[in-house]
């Protein structure tokens, strides 16, 4: 008999099977968390995520929060993810304010409800926050880590039922923690939008997270060392032996805790990344590293960690500090060039280019005019000379009207052969009193005058008098010019 109208759809369609692949979003902390999954999953990428490996990995999720059930307190050993659970999930099933009263066996049926994989098969008719696909359910605080402050929290708004996510989202969002640092009561976080610098960044946060979660030490733990997350960036970057990296590398650090709602990001540029990568490949650049890296500590910062902190935050600053180390230990020498300034040189002209994007052309020039000032400077032994150009190149210093002066002597002296006779070019001019970088190209020149008098074994000679009035005003120059001062 053929179908009549109101035969027609009489029988319900099956609901379509929902779609359990993992997808890549423009959430940096699901996108982690798909990676982080993918390692779970031991296989090599999110796509390659089957609906079976993503139920296992969902599975060994759980088991690592139902192993907390037995747990008096999140200081005890084992308390690695209970402890965790204040920082990342605060009011949910694992912490309930009730916890204390409950038994290990009410614990285990919380826990699994909240994480049961039966969401997976339900359907609430509209489209996942992050990917668009269908939603399986609604999802607050305690499933999205993502609070930035009192403006902005991931909380549900009075009367309205949560954020909708599909399961392989809000999987990643559990996930998310596995590749992550987790210390100091709050979440440190590497992201990058270069795929593969973030599968192997991730993959290597979660053996660690893995591994202190085996150790089982609460979350809180010490206090971190100064930039210390920072540090951790620099080590990814420098540590990463995959292809030229194409995007930047953020450093996201987050609390979702009731006591503090913070989300803070910083970014390392592509450029720094790239560069700082090739402080390890190129021989040259390799071995003024630690040269590098001495310049930038402080009494209280080490120099690694203060450099990565420059990196992200400041990076225009590095070439500034590291002049003023240099000045720093020239003083202590009594003007002796430092030793380490010829290591520094292939590093820091590298850094200019590749960093501040200075012409390479104009950064020739500048080591050009350095080595005519150098020719003028290291005549004789006398201090004087020497002195009196880092006076006049420092803060406050009038070096034009040393140059006015010196131009004069350049002119009607002896040169040397094959040098132009104008001391200071107007191209030269320009860069270091109107160009908008002045004060760069002013740090570089100073750092191209160093490794000029060294190359030429010059070493100041003079009395004890003369001496100490060039060790004050080295000391004075490099804390003048030190921008740790300003830290």
């Amino acid at each position: 008999m053929p179908e009549t109208p109101e035969h027609a759809g009489s029988l319900a369609d099956p609901a379509p099977a929902p779609d359990l692949t993992v997808v890549l979003t423009a959430s940096p902390l699901q996108r982690v968390g798909a990676f982080a999954l993918a390692t779970l999953a031991k296989v090599t990428s999110p796509e390659a995520i089957t609906p079976e490996a993503l139920t296992s990995a969902a599975n060994r999720m759980t088991d690592d929060l139902l192993a907390t059930s037995t747990l008096a307190k999140a200081s005890d050993p084992g308390g690695f993810w209970l402890s965790a659970s204040y920082l990342l999930w605060p009011n949910s099933k694992i912490n309930p304010t009730s916890r204390g009263k409950q038994s290990a066996q009410e614990r285990r049926e919380q826990i699994r409800a909240w994480r049961s994989p039966e969401a997976a098969a339900r359907a609430i008719g509209v489209p996942c926050a992050y990917c668009g696909r269908p939603a399986c359910d609604w999802y607050g605080k305690v499933d999205i880590p993502l609070a930035a402050s009192v403006a902005y929290r991931n909380t549900t708004a009075p009367g309205h039922q949560g954020t909708p996510l599909c399961y392989p989202c809000v999987a990643s969002l559990w996930a998310f923690p596995y590749g992550a640092r987790l210390s100091g009561g709050r979440a440190a976080v590497i992201h990058s939008w270069d795929d593969d610098f973030l599968a192997k960044t991730t993959g290597s946060a979660v053996g660690r997270t893995l591994k202190s979660a085996a150790v089982g030490a609460p979350v809180k733990g010490a206090k971190p060392g100064p930039y210390a997350r920072e540090l951790v960036v620099l080590e990814a970057v420098r540590g990463y032996s995959g292809r030229r990296l194409t995007a930047p590398v953020e450093l996201l650090v987050l609390s979702n805790s009731n006591k503090e709602q913070l989300l803070v990001t910083q970014e390392m540029s592509q450029p720094v990344a790239v560069w700082l990568r090739s402080t390890v490949g190129r021989t040259d650049r390799k071995q003024g590293y630690p040269a590098l890296v001495a310049t930038q500590a402080t009494k209280q910062v080490p120099g690694e960690a203060f450099l990565a902190k420059r990196l992200l935050a400041r990076p225009g600053d590095v070439l500034g500090v590291a002049v003023a180390a240099l000045l720093a230990r020239a003083a202590d020498a009594l003007g002796a060039i430092p030793a380490e300034t010829a290591a520094l040189a292939p590093l820091l002209n590298s850094y200019c280019t590749e960093v501040l994007t200075m012409d390479e052309k104009d950064v020739e020039r500048i080591r050009e005019l350095a080595a005519r000032l150098a020719a003028l400077l290291g005549k004789d032994t006398r201090p004087g000379p020497f002195r009196d150009f880092i006076r006049a190149n420092s803060r406050g210093g009038n070096l034009h009207g040393w140059f006015r002066t010196k131009a004069v002597e350049w002119l009607l002296l002896p040169r040397p052969e094959g040098t132009e006779p104008v001391l200071l070019p107007v191209r030269d001019y320009r860069l270091l009193f109107e160009d908008e970088r002045s004060w760069a190209w002013r740090r570089l020149l100073t750092f191209a005058v160093l490794e000029a008098l060294a190359e030429a074994g010059w070493t100041p000679k003079g009395s004890v008098e003369e001496m100490n009035e060039l060790k004050d005003d080295l000391a004075a120059s490099a804390d003048a010019d030190d921008d740790t001062n300003e830290e």
